[in-house]
């Protein structure tokens, strides 16, 4: 049909009238249309234009499939390309261009659909073969504007990532290019305009990387700085384009080191969106960029923080290159194979060397990685590789941080991997060429993934005995590691990469799931290595016993060894281990060691080839069970003691771990169900023996009376015995029943069923009535199995009543137990567990909406204060039921659609008379907040609150939410006057502080924050606090200045709202800043705020209060760098002369805005004397104007203003009564001194007498902790001040230093706190970096002794510290452990002709501290102490658990070796006789047999026996023997005959270190 000439809308409505199949696709369109009178063409054209851009929209809107746009885009194109000259026109009209364009950058924001490229299709052919240039010229630079104003954020709309990928596609279709770009961008940004070319285009790059931190934008956001790097790169060496003038790629790599510099959290982006693409396709420039960074060198340590985004950029672009064949790894075969090749770069082995051993965390991973990784796992290591991994893998398996030894494990796998598949291609190579120099043509074998043999012989010889000898020291290293004196980190890395030993395989095809024999039967074989992992079974931390015991249990239980027909019988060594781990387990009760002895016991049982042979020992230890029980039942008090339990138990369950995977005979199941009850039946017992114990109101100071008489019993004993019995019990209970989940055929060691019943009551018995927190955790992990089980009952019994239902006797019962149970000090105990485990079984029958209405309806019953005395609450359990459901993981998700109600629920328990049922209210308020915002938030981040963009909740998922905080409110408002201020505070509270945290929604928002408002009005602080907090979030995105000028002109002059508005104005300033928000761009809105506060001066003046919440608003403003502006305004009278009617408030913020007033003209005399008479009135503001005065003059960059700030903290120290006072002022003293020699402003510095008197003055008066630690931390500027002085002519100054290094080794003591001893690092720190190199003197001996401990301190913080205080010795950053190697070395090399440095050197071989007289304390003295062992349940842990003495006496023994000491020095004959008295003592005390868990194994017994073995092969290396090698000798042949530890004659073989 032919349509009419016409309007528009008729024409649009004619078209809604036509045949739909003429709308089938574009080409019916078209053909359609070419039908119609020729001069009406572009008219139908633009109304079938218009309805399929509709039609194209509306499927945006609901996700459609894109074929909407497929539609229109052809259409388009078809007319472009059609013969009518009209219509070829129209479809390049520029009105047509621009509305498909802002089509496109809407939908791709939000939906990038594939269709979408289409309409750039039709974009690019419109800005280049448009038929009139000129309107393609316009389209194209309209474009480019809006693309420009979108990456460099100019434009209202944000459509990043649209606009991104649109400039990214014209770039690649060559639209436009980088000149036409740098044109608009000028237009745009007029301050840009007169910048060199190249600071043009690094501010546009800028922008770009601004944008990566948005992770849907970075892919996006790497093209198009791609496309720059591109254009500039190929046009600078021709200088085809006037911006590229100068460009490099040095100057490339600085923009990313920048930009990384300004966002470190996208270097993954860097690498993968901007590098990548690089690397793939211009190798030349990939090839330069690597050949600079391997052989760029680590930045100084002065600027760590920042060095380390470099050096990260560095390994990340050289990684990158690795794994694209660019990069080799180091090879130290000559040194021209590290020069730039045509097609790789050789890693240079010394960049690897400082990057592996750096301070930062991250560059040592990624270092680790680079050297480890390879895209193919037969490559073979080089050398020089292995060296550097010989080298540095101590540091790593002994760093503080679980994150980084996971990704170095991570990394060893790979290492290993490599490893064994090279060594397994250089055999077959080896033997391929074997079998062919013999004339046998080799078989044919299977291949193993992408494994290539090596072709030459001598090479694969090569390559096998280097990567063969590196496996063997690797094991030897890991050994090494397990040792007794090593602390957890190494123990836990150690064991984890001997797993990793075992499981991964030799072929590169083998899975992970196999266990490797050969290194299986190598561990097994070496006793040392046996004993080392059976005595970590009873480690005191959990994760070293459980996978010490999972190494142990891949074991063959029989070896052969390698030299003799002898078999290592591991089952009987193992047994020996048994006997006595559960005797020490007995005697100490201690958790680790119960759980170790338990653990054995489960090993020993999956070590027994029969049956027969596990259940007799099952029923060996269900007999000792039974025996303590029953000693326990006649007397307690000796039992709990003497006969622990927990340990039995707990081995049972290990044992039957390992019982419930086999499959039994009938007559075989009938003596476990007997068994099975026999368990049941002690778990009974035991809980009847001390349910009196646990089920106390108060168990934790429970002691019955009967028991108090009993010698070495107390609370803590009686407790620990109680509820380690019933824990231990309960998860055996829990394991038994559990067994019911396995499959369901004949054998199977199901639980009888009434042992499954009763295991059932009993838990609700015991969850219903116990008072120990620990202990109802435990019970209902047990109750909620037996709970899931009860749905699978049927299905494994098939004689069970029908009508049995267990779970609903259950539900009952809880029910029953919440109307009745009295509250208790526990509020509700284990009842709430009741329910999540009755509702755990996600049973049709009791349903969860049945039981949530149950709860929801008891805890809505109102009750008055004077209708109940508190005891009887049935609403505080319900309140906790509830809460219960929604921090269980397994009913949170359940739970979510009942989250309004209870909301609202809380919300009401809130404004209860009953102050338990107000606290379990808020309490399940706080779980519901948590269910909506999760609990990985810092505590910052939750208080600072929402940041205006991110999505915190998602309230279309919550749909009522928004209604139910409205009526929360709405409530509050009409209750208020009848509740206390109190009472409707609690109310409104949660409402305002989901708002404050996630945003106010969209809906019901105006009248949201109508309430919010009031509440500024409130009479109570609290309220106006949280209410302008809140209100915080609704002006983030808006026009906050002019909104606040609302707030302060409706608050008139009500003095409580002007109060909340003023804080609100704080809030939103200070909230800004923490989002990082520049307030260049905000200065209008600024002066704006100062303009509409200056107008309410006269309301300020009625309180002091307003004047001080005024002023602070001012000084916040200030510290933003609003000084000038705010100077322009004059303050009301009552704010400079503080009348009568001030307050310590205001006092205080008037005295903190002086601070800022004076620091913005430099004027520290007008300081310091209003700080004299502030001090003179109220120490807690003087206190806080020192506080204040470093932040305020930071800015302040003068040097003559720098010795009046001194002057004024030296007066400051001077008052005795005010520790506080003098704490701060001496630690501000201490940076600015800092700062001055630093810059070496040393005339400026106090003068010496000054500081004599200083110190002489905090030796006096009262001193507090922290006073303290600002007199140690200060104690190291100070010295350097004297130092950079002309330190001869100072008297005593060696004493002084001595004196000095003595006390900071004292603050370094393990008794000291963590603030004293981080003091006394920080002080070396200072003096250190501020003195640089340090005279070969003597008197520097004890400031170096202290850096050494600080270096070995348990706490990271404190080695960090120490390791950069080292750095400026030894030359170069280091982590803590590879610093205190350098630092050895170091001292050897500058003190080594000193012979107080040579006595020192023989204390640190004996762990004994330095004593000028050189005498030691005896071998045999440190050994008796050593083998005191205690016994006591909780034993005093060491305060050192980093330091290794085994490691200590190894790193000194060093220098002793190379110093070449001579017999005649006092210190060596000390040594020798020290020895010598040690030797025969352990000789003496090898008599009685060692073997596993023997007398050795206790580390600090270890330790002593260490050290002498240790340093009498030192002496025997020096030559010095004196009898000494025939004493190692005797030792080691009576130590094999007593087992003595393997690791320990090791040790002592004179041969290893010959």
């Amino acid at each position: 049909m032919d349509v009419p000439r016409n309007e528009p809308a008729e024409t649009q409505l004619s078209l809604d009238r036509l045949d739909p199949a003429i709308f089938e696709n574009a080409s019916t369109i078209t053909d359609w249309l070419l039908s119609q009178a020729e001069d009406a063409l572009p008219r139908l054209a633009e109304a079938i234009f218009q309805k399929l851009l509709q039609e194209a929209s509306q499927s945006r809107r609901y996700h459609g499939t894109g074929h909407a746009c497929v539609k229109l885009c052809s259409f388009v194109q078809q007319c472009a390309k059609s013969s009518d000259e009209a219509l070829r026109q129209w479809a390049f009209t520029e009105a047509l261009s621009k509305t498909l364009f802002h089509f496109y950058l809407e939908w791709y924001e939000h939906d990038p659909h594939r269709a979408l490229r289409l309409v750039l299709d039709v974009l690019v052919a419109s800005s280049t073969s448009n038929p009139c240039p000129s309107t393609g010229r316009v389209v194209k630079d309209y474009i480019l504007k809006t693309l420009v104003s979108i990456v460099t954020r100019k434009s209202a709309q944000q459509f990043t990532k649209s606009g991104l990928q649109c400039l990214d596609h014209f770039l690649g279709k060559k639209v436009v290019n980088l000149t036409d770009v740098a044109l608009r961008y000028e237009e745009l940004d007029p301050s840009v305009a007169d910048l060199p070319r190249l600071s043009l285009w690094r501010s546009f790059a800028f922008h770009i990387f601004s944008w990566m931190k948005l992770t849907y934008v970075c892919p996006l956001a790497g093209k198009v700085l791609v496309h720059v790097f591109r254009g500039l790169n190929t046009a600078a060496p021709d200088n085809t384009i006037p911006d590229a003038e100068g460009f490099t790629l040095e100057i490339w790599r600085r923009w990313l080191h920048d930009a990384l510099i300004q966002n470190p959290d996208i270097l993954e982006d860097i690498k993968n969106y901007v590098l990548a693409p690089m690397f793939k396709t211009d190798r030349s420039s990939s090839l330069r960029l690597l050949e600079m960074s391997n052989r760029s060198q680590p930045v100084p340590s002065a600027d760590q923080e920042l060095s380390s985004q470099g050096l990260l950029l560095q390994l990340a672009t050289l990684e990158l290159g690795k794994k694209y064949g660019l990069v080799e790894e180091p090879s130290s075969d000559n040194v021209e194979s590290e020069q730039l090749t045509a097609t790789t770069i050789m890693l240079r082995g010394t960049l690897l060397d400082k990057l592996l051993a750096h301070p930062s965390v991250s560059v040592r991973s990624s270092a680790f990685s680079l050297l480890v990784s390879s895209q193919a796992t037969t490559k073979p290591f080089s050398e020089t590789a292995f060296c550097l991994l010989r080298k540095h893998l101590a540091a790593f398996h002994a760093d503080y941080d679980a994150k980084v030894r996971n990704e170095v494990l991570g990394h060893a796998k790979n290492l290993i991997r490599r490893a064994k598949n090279v060594i397994t291609v250089a055999q077959r190579s080896l033997s391929s060429h074997q079998s062919t120099g013999n004339g046998v043509r080799p078989p044919a074998k299977k291949k193993f993934g992408p494994e290539v043999a090596l072709k030459d012989a001598v090479e694969a010889r090569v390559v096998l005995d280097r990567h063969e000898e590196f496996l063997g020291w690797y094991m030897d290293f890991l050994k090494n590691e397990l040792l007794p004196t090593a602390s957890y980190q190494r123990h836990i890395a150690a064991v984890k990469a001997a797993l990793l030993l075992l499981r991964v395989g030799k072929h590169a095809g083998v899975t992970d799931d196999s266990i490797d024999e050969d290194m299986a039967r190598l561990i097994s074989s070496n006793f040392t290595w046996v004993r080392l992992l059976l005595d970590l079974l009873l480690d005191p931390f959990d994760d070293v016993r459980d996978s010490a015991a999972t190494l142990l249990s891949l074991l063959p239980p029989k070896v052969e060894e390698d030299d003799t027909a002898i078999s290592l019988d591991l089952p009987q060594v193992l047994k020996e281990f048994c006997s006595r781990a559960g005797k020490l387990a007995d005697r100490t009760g201690r958790a680790d060691h119960g759980d170790g002895a338990a653990r054995s016991q489960g090993l020993l049982c999956s070590w027994l080839s029969k049956q027969e042979s596990q259940l007799a020992l099952l029923s060996d230890i269900l007999e000792r069970v039974e025996s303590k029980i029953s000693k326990a039942e006649g007397d307690l008090g000796h039992a709990a003691i003497e006969s622990p339990l927990h340990a039995d138990f707990a081995a049972i369950s290990y044992v039957w771990q390992v019982l419930s995977k086999g499959i039994y005979s009938d007559e075989q199941l009938e003596v476990l169900h007997h068994l099975q009850r026999r368990i049941f039946f002690c778990a009974r017992q035991i809980w009847l023996t001390v349910k009196h114990v646990l089920c106390d109101d108060s168990p934790e100071g429970h002691l019955p009376e009967e028991l108090e008489d009993i010698d070495g019993l107390d609370t803590k004993d009686l407790l620990s015995y109680s509820f380690r019995a019933v824990h231990e019990s309960s998860n055996l209970l829990r394991l038994l029943v559990g067994t019911l989940r396995l499959k369901n055929v004949a054998g199977v060691p199901h639980p009888p069923l009434d042992v499954f019943r009763e295991t059932g009551y009993l838990t609700f018995e015991q969850l219903s009535s116990l008072r120990h927190r620990g202990a109802f955790s435990t019970v209902s992990y047990t109750f909620t199995t037996c709970c899931q089980l009860t749905q699978i009952l049927k299905g494994v019994y098939t004689d069970i009543d029908e009508s049995e239902d267990l779970l609903r006797e259950w539900y009952s019962g809880a029910i029953n137990c919440i109307m009745t149970q009295a509250s208790t000090t526990r509020r509700s105990a284990g009842i709430p567990s009741l329910v999540a485990a009755v509702l755990s079984a996600n049973a049709a029958s009791p349903s969860f909406d049945e039981v949530y209405g149950t709860l929801e309806k008891i805890g809505s019953r109102s009750v008055k204060m004077s209708e109940t005395d508190g005891s009887n609450l049935p609403q505080v359990h319900a309140l906790n039921s509830l809460r219960e459901i929604f921090r269980s993981s397994l009913l949170s998700k359940r739970a979510e659609g009942y989250l309004a109600r209870t909301l609202h629920l809380a919300a009401t328990s809130l404004k209860s008379e009953v102050w338990a049922i107000r606290n379990c209210g808020l309490l399940l308020l706080r779980s519901l907040i948590d269910c909506l915002l999760g609990t990985g938030e810092s505590k910052a981040s939750i208080e600072s609150g929402w940041d205006g963009h991110s999505i915190r909740i998602s309230y279309n998922k919550y749909p009522t939410l928004p209604s139910v905080i409205l009526n929360l409110l709405r409530s509050v408002d009409e209750t208020i006057h009848q509740v206390t201020q109190s009472g409707a505070a609690e109310a409104v509270f949660p409402a305002l502080d989901i708002i404050r945290r996630a945003g106010p929604p969209e809906e019901h928002r105006s009248e949201l924050r109508t309430h919010i408002e009031g509440y500024l009005g409130s009479r109570l602080w609290h309220v106006r606090e949280i209410a302008a907090r809140t209100l915080c979030s609704f002006l983030l995105q808006e026009d906050w200045a002019r909104e606040i000028g609302r707030l302060l002109a409706e608050s008139g002059n009500r003095t409580n709202r002007l109060h909340g508005a003023l804080l609100t104005t704080r809030f939103v300033l200070e909230r800004k800043a923490d989002l990082g928000i520049k307030f260049e761009s905000e200065l209008a809105a600024v002066e704006i705020l100062l303009e509409q506060l200056a107008q309410k001066h006269g309301s300020f003046k009625q309180c002091a209060e307003l004047q001080a919440a005024y002023l602070e608003v001012l000084n916040v403003l200030a510290s933003l760098g609003f000084r000038e502006h705010i100077a322009k305004i004059t303050l009301p009278e009552a704010l400079t002369a503080r009348s009568g009617a001030s307050s310590a408030l205001l006092d205080l913020h008037a005295s903190l805005k002086l601070v800022y007033d004076t620091a913005g003209c430099g004027d520290v005399d007008t300081l310091r004397l209003r700080f004299t008479k502030t001090l003179s009135r109220d120490i807690n503001t003087a206190t806080r104007m020192l506080e204040m005065i470093p932040e305020a003059w930071k800015q302040v960059d003068s040097e003559s203003a720098r010795p009046g700030l001194c002057q004024l903290y030296l007066e400051a120290c001077n008052v005795p009564s005010a520790p506080e006072v003098r704490t701060q002022a001496l630690t501000n003293l201490g940076s600015l001194m800092d700062s001055m020699l630093r810059r070496r402003e040393y005339a400026g510095l106090p003068r010496p007498e000054q500081l004599n008197r200083l110190w002489a003055q905090l030796c006096g008066g009262e001193i507090n902790p922290a006073l303290s630690c600002a007199v140690i931390e200060t104690s190291g500027t100070i010295i350097s001040a004297l130092l950079s002085c002309d330190p001869d002519n100072l008297p005593y100054m060696e004493q002084r230093l001595r004196s000095w290094g003595n006390m900071l080794r004292e603050c370094l003591g393990v008794d000291n706190p963590f603030d004293t001893r981080y003091s006394a690092a920080v002080a070396l720190k200072s003096f250190l970096t501020r003195k640089g190199s340090l005279d070969h003197d003597d008197r520097y001996l004890p400031v170096l002794a202290a850096l050494y401990d600080s270096l070995i301190d348990d706490d990271d913080e404190i080695r960090q510290a120490a390791a950069s205080a080292a750095s400026s010795l030894i030359g170069t950053p280091a982590v803590a452990p590879t610093a205190a190697d350098r630092l050895v070395i170091w001292l050897q090399e500058h003190f080594g002709d000193s012979n107080e440095f040579r006595s020192r050197v023989v204390c640190r071989m004996v762990g004994q501290r330095y004593s000028p007289d050189g005498q030691l304390v005896a071998a045999e003295e440190q050994l008796r102490q050593a083998m005191d062992f205690d016994d006591s349940l909780f034993a005093a842990e060491d305060q050192n658990l980093f330091i290794d003495e085994v490691r200590e006496t190894t790193r000194w023994r060093g220098p002793f070796e190379r110093l070449q000491l001579s017999s005649s020095e006092a210190s060596v004959g000390c040594l020798k006789t020290w020895v010598q008295d040690g030797l025969r003592c352990l000789i003496g005390l090898a008599a009685e047999r060692d073997g596993p868990l023997g007398w050795t194994s206790d580390q600090h017994v270890f330790a002593v026996c260490a050290r002498v073995l240790l340093c009498a092969v030192a002496i025997c290396r020096t030559g010095e023997d004196a009898g000494i090698a025939g004493l190692l000798t005797e030792f080691r042949a009576v130590g094999e005959r007593a087992s003595i530890h393997g690791s320990l004659l090791e040790m002592a073989k004179l041969e290893t270190v010959a």
